[in-house]
């Protein structure tokens, strides 16, 4: 029998890399999943890059999570320069990034019927934030990563099906599961994880806004539109955004090791294989 010459990390070597501190980039994090996972990492062994449009917003949460831990970044994922920006800046404050949690997204309806300028800006516009600019981060993100590290896209339950009404939006994140286990195949060698998470109705600003549009358009209150959304899912309600930050936070940790190119479904039953 020949045995085998591949060598496996030592259990003082899986140690260091769980004990050392962590460099946590975070985007979409002045509110929502990404502002409920920097809030989980809080008293974490890490250091925590926080990035969103939302500046002011966003210096409150870094405050409430420890200024010695934390910075804030202002980001756009439809400027370049601001990308470029950002991750150099986080990684002259604290290093190498680590784990990249990439949260930032928009959700805007954009209906087969709208071919007006305003209805193709608004399609560039959700593809150019959810899928082109959160590309970007991350090439640029791995770049220096170190082994061990982590890329986590937030998906969508419209990563796996459709829906009318929003093209544009079921587009992208269908197109982040492709870049999940592309770039999950093309880092292993360094030993980096990429996965996704893909969860249904979160209870987020995002989620409220999108209901809320409907019911203007449709006639019908918040609650029935709100209802009938969540009708849709064998277990009927909305996910919480800490529920989805501790996912992320399995994935960063020992147990997500031998997970990647991934797509972790928190859908309530809506996705069944």
């Amino acid at each position: 029998m020949t045995q085998s010459t591949m060598k496996l990390p030592t259990n003082a070597l899986l140690d260091a890399m769980a004990s050392k501190t962590r460099h946590v980039f975070i985007t979409g994090a002045s509110r929502g999943i990404g502002e409920a996972t920097a809030r989980l990492l809080a008293d974490k062994n890490v250091h925590m890059t926080l990035a969103a449009r939302s500046y002011n917003r966003l210096l409150g949460v870094c405050m409430d999570v420890g200024v010695e831990k934390s910075h804030a970044v202002k980001l756009d994922l439809v400027e370049e320069q601001s990308i470029d920006d950002a991750i150099t800046t986080a990684e002259s404050k604290f290093g190498p990034i680590d784990v990249l949690i990439c949260n930032a997204g928009i959700h805007e309806d954009t209906p087969l019927s709208d071919v007006s300028a305003q209805g193709r800006a608004r399609f560039r516009r959700v593809i150019e934030v959810n899928l082109v600019g959160t590309y970007f981060l991350a090439q640029l993100a791995s770049l220096h990563m170190r082994p061990g590290g982590r890329i986590i896209f937030i998906g969508s339950v419209l990563s796996r099906v459709g829906a009318p009404q929003v093209n544009a939006y079921a587009a992208s994140k269908h197109a982040l599961m492709g870049l999940t286990r592309s770039m999950a195949l093309e880092l292993a060698p360094r030993n980096i994880r990429v996965n996704s998470v893909n969860p249904t109705w979160v209870d987020t600003d995002m989620a409220r806004a999108a209901i809320n549009r409907r019911a203007e358009k449709t006639g019908e209150s918040v609650s029935d539109v709100a209802a009938k959304y969540i009708g849709r899912q064998p277990i009927r309600r909305m996910v919480k955004p800490l529920e989805v930050a501790s996912y992320i936070e399995f994935l960063m940790g020992p147990g997500g090791d031998a997970i990647t190119g991934q797509g972790i479904d928190i859908s309530c039953g809506m996705v069944s294989p």
